[in-house]
């Protein structure tokens, strides 16, 4: 997103397509204006959802719940939020796009005092692979999405990246081995290119325990154009009025199905979510969810009650965590071998 400061000095949020959003973060709109950031500047950053406590960032899905335009008010104790700066486009009315980015940097360090809710973007200039690896590594330990990486003496490409940035994100790690055989009880309508079938499948993961159906994750990448269009025929015999009662999830559907038909799908990470529900019981912040899932095929060998049970995704999520931990111990262990 972009940070704009005026000529009067009044500030301004405009997403990455240039829509105003100034008044669905207005603590970070207030700490800005407080700032050292002069006027007729724009920097990009990114706001995310933070713990001020722990000191460490929070599920996207989190963040997702502040990008609404009512009972702002309400979301702004529920969840709190710091603003990371990582490039500057304009500086006192100098035009910086064709500037290295050694000097946006630069610039940029000048013009933002640290504070609790403005922050600088952690970095590291190298030009050694293995270092480079090692921060990727390090940023995924700390729950980051990924890395950018920018060349040093490169101008800042408005409108395109080419081979000056390139993002290394957590699903390119392939973090999860195993794939999920998941229920679908739901579906989103397609728009666009996809209209006359379904945009997505709200699959879901089977509770023994309970008999019940539990929300993993939205599932709209991995199909061919000749599944896609087949997808209407395929649901039709279990399209039912309402969501099932066996069925539980925060999300919505524009269409609900019977639980029947399993697909198989591959994912990049578990991470919490506020409107999943899988093992909602046993974690404190919400849900589990599945993050990037792809379409694998259907398993059509198997019944809906021979899904991935809420027990085994708890279990791998359960097993990721505890690999995270140990890594964060051996990373404090050798921070001093990468600057942040």
């Amino acid at each position: 997103m972009e940070i704009h400061r005026d000529a009067s000095g009044a500030v301004h949020a405009f997403s990455r397509r240039l829509e105003r959003i100034t008044h669905q973060y207005p603590e970070i709109i207030e700490a800005v204006a407080k700032s050292e950031v002069p006027k007729n500047t724009i920097l990009e950053g990114e706001i995310v959802a933070f713990d001020f406590k722990t000191e460490h960032l929070l599920p996207f899905q989190t963040l997702m719940q502040r990008r609404r335009k009512h009972n702002i008010a309400a979301y702004i104790k529920k969840i709190t939020i710091a603003l990371f700066a990582f490039d500057l486009v304009l500086f006192k009315n100098r035009n910086l796009l064709n500037q290295p980015l050694s000097e946006r940097r630069r610039l940029l360090q000048r013009c933002i005092k640290q504070s609790r809710r403005i922050r600088l973007s952690k970095y590291t200039a190298s030009a050694d692979i293995a270092i480079a690896e090692r921060y990727f590594r390090k940023a995924l330990v700390d729950d980051a999405e990924g890395v950018v990486i920018k060349a040093a003496d490169g101008p800042y490409p408005a409108g395109k990246r080419g081979w000056l940035w390139i993002k290394f994100k957590r699903e390119y790690q392939k973090q999860l081995a195993d794939t999920f055989d998941l229920v679908v009880v739901g579906a989103t309508r397609g728009k666009g290119g996809r209209a006359g079938s379904y945009g997505s499948l709200l699959l879901a993961s089977f509770d023994p325990a309970t008999n019940k159906y539990y929300s993993l994750t939205k599932v709209g990448a991995g199909f061919s154009n000749k599944i896609l269009r087949s997808l209407p025929k395929i649901f039709k015999p279990y399209v039912i009025r309402e969501k099932h009662r066996l069925v539980d999830t925060g999300m919505r559907a524009d269409v609900w199905f019977e639980p029947a038909k399993v697909v198989e799908v591959a994912g990049a990470q578990l991470t919490i979510s506020p409107v999943h529900t899988v093992a909602r019981g046993l974690i404190k912040r919400g849900g589990l969810a599945l993050r990037f899932p792809r379409f694998v095929h259907f398993r059509d060998d198997k019944t809906a009650d021979q899904s991935t049970s809420v027990g085994e995704i708890y279990d791998m999520y359960r097993s990721a965590t505890r690999g995270q931990r140990g890594a964060k111990s051996s990373s404090r262990r050798q921070s001093h071998k990468i600057r942040l």
